[in-house]
């Protein structure tokens, strides 16, 4: 498909995209892929034919999808970032999977048809979106009769480290309102997901939460690699001062390092949602 220009291109996203944060966009699937999986295949992906990925990130959901429809079905998946889709294209596909189109392109205007879709795929894009009911909206737009959008997204609220951590507390709880309220973003979407698939009119079919508990290995340290990723993006908007950030992950990473200490990840929402017509 032709790429086509977009008016507007999204909001503002604080974390590096590409190869620059490729490993940390793996290490989310590795954490939440299988409540994604399990929000698939309530949504039937096995019987499906075309899909759409938005918000394709490096491509990962959007080559599982490809793998699972099978040689006769496609996949079209977007991302506001060209530099995601550039990693996401040099990334080879399984062996027997349908084909894969990427775009370059915005959640509130898809440079896709309406009615010709299966099965529509978006995690961890509402959350990063000033009015996240459009971009809904503009994904159901895509579904034929029957067709199901799956929604995947968090509620940051809920990371915790066990023992407590005053700075993991400081971040979640004083640092993260701040930033979203200056983004005019919502962290706490996951709980609203249900009710984002009834006003753009369709019906929930399934929903599914999970939140993953770590003592050791990379999934441990998902949330504060996050968080050092942002805090410079957050520094430069006034948020934090570089002072306090530094100090703030210097003392999580010192807390955390005991496995001792076990850190809940953000609780995910897996939503299916279903058109009516």
């Amino acid at each position: 498909m032709t790429e086509v220009p977009v008016s507007r291109v999204g909001d503002d996203y604080i974390l590096p995209t590409g190869a620059d944060d490729a490993s940390r966009l793996d290490l989310i699937h590795a954490v939440y892929g299988p409540v994604s999986v399990r929000g698939l295949e309530a949504a039937r992906i096995g019987e499906c034919v075309r899909v759409a990925d938005v918000g394709c990130g490096t491509g990962t959901v959007a080559r599982w999808m490809a793998e699972r429809i099978g040689p006769a079905g496609s996949v079209d998946a977007i991302d506001v970032a060209a530099e995601q889709v550039e990693v996401a294209r040099s990334t080879p596909s399984p062996a027997g999977a349908g084909s894969i189109e990427y775009h370059v392109g915005s959640a509130y205007e898809l440079p896709l048809p309406t009615s010709a879709f299966d099965l529509v795929f978006c995690r961890l894009v509402l959350c990063h979106l000033q009015d996240p009911a459009m971009a809904v909206v503009e994904m159901a737009r895509l579904l034929n009769a029957g067709g199901r959008l799956v929604l995947v997204d968090f509620d940051m609220r809920t990371i915790c480290a066990m023992p407590r951590s005053s700075e993991y507390e400081t971040v979640v709880h004083e640092i993260v309102p701040v930033i979203q309220a200056k983004l005019g973003v919502d962290y706490a979407i996951g709980v609203r997901l249900h009710e984002l698939m009834l006003e753009a009119g369709l019906r929930t079919e399934f929903i599914a939460t999970d939140q993953p508990v770590f003592r050791e290995g990379p999934g441990k340290y998902l949330w504060e690699r996050t968080w050092a990723a942002a805090l410079p993006n957050a520094v430069a908007a006034g948020a934090v001062d570089a002072a306090e950030a530094e100090a703030l992950m210097a003392g999580a990473a010192q807390h955390t390092a005991s496995d001792d200490v076990w850190v809940a990840a953000a609780r995910m929402f897996a939503v299916v949602g279903r058109t009516t017509a």
